[in-house]
């Protein structure tokens, strides 16, 4: 939004991997000082293998024609080198790798549903840990609830207002709820209306709710926004962790201010989907004021 810079560009999102980025820019002026990695990869094929600089991998990608990923060998890279078609590179450390679009649990998609990398962040950022109860208000097609069920045992509680959303959520579960891994429930309902959860009941809420541009508006998230992080504060427990991913900071903020001291900011990083920059917010529920 003009005049509301945000936090600084620090993370992305792409087809295979969630990144906290070191730098930015054209690929005639990536720095010599960047770190070195392993591998290049372009389109899927490995292009070259031993060690050469960030600024030459990414030339050598811009040659070819991009995009590509510049990565370590074996398991999450430490180092990742992401180049589009008009020569831009990003640089930076994974967070989350090897989310390719084609993840086995998605069978039943909505449009714009929410890319896996970015789903894996938003688990990851809710401090997963076994015995969560784990909470998405508005969670479309079951996406961000897959990837939690992914990094261990859990409750998983999904609710949307869309019936045809809550199917296939539904579906997007289904394997996942065998021998412990996960547990719960998908069901129509609206994130301002959680009662059939007892107050203190999860333990973590991560949520990609409207954000007012493909879906909602703006007028409609601000009353939404405020209502739906009431509820979320409602029903977290205290030390819970709530997770939002949206690119409507201005009622994100005014919904945070409306909470009071129940929610406080750990961190707020804007990430990189290819248009739009959405910040993702981490908050810690606090005890009730007296």
């Amino acid at each position: 939004m003009e005049g509301d810079p945000g936090p600084a560009v620090r993370a992305a999102g792409t087809l295979r991997a969630a990144v906290e980025v070191a730098w930015v820019g054209p690929c005639a002026a990536l720095p010599s000082a960047l770190p070195r990695a392993d591998r290049l990869w372009f389109e899927g094929q490995l292009i070259n293998e031993g060690r050469r600089s960030a600024a030459a991998c990414a030339a050598a990608v811009r040659a070819a024609g991009g995009p590509a990923v510049l990565a370590a060998p074996d398991g999450p890279p430490g180092l990742v080198c992401v180049v589009n078609r008009q020569g831009i590179a990003l640089v930076g450390r994974a967070a989350a790798w090897g989310l390719e679009r084609r993840r086995p649990y998605r069978v039943a998609l909505m449009a714009r549903a929410l890319n896996p990398a970015l789903g894996r962040a938003l688990a990851m950022a809710s401090r997963a840990r076994p015995g969560d109860v784990f909470c998405d208000p508005f969670c479309g097609s079951g996406t961000v609830l897959a990837e939690r069920a992914m990094l261990g045992p859990c409750a998983l509680v999904g609710v949307d207002r869309d019936a045809r959303a809550v199917d296939a959520a539904g579906r997007t579960l289904a394997g996942f709820v065998w021998a412990g891994a996960a547990s719960g429930a998908v069901r129509t309902g609206d994130a301002r209306d959680l009662s059939f959860l007892e107050a203190g009941a999860v333990t973590a809420l991560a949520t990609n709710p409207p954000y007012g541009h493909r879906q909602g508006s703006a007028a409609a998230n601000a009353e939404l926004y405020p209502a739906a992080l009431r509820e979320a504060a409602r029903v977290l427990r205290p030390r819970g962790r709530l997770v939002v991913l949206t690119a409507d900071r201005r009622h994100l903020r005014q919904a945070l201010a409306a909470c009071g001291p129940t929610l406080t900011a750990r961190s707020e990083t804007i990430v990189w989907m290819g248009g739009l920059l959405p910040t993702l917010g981490v908050y810690d529920r606090t005890a009730a004021p007296p």
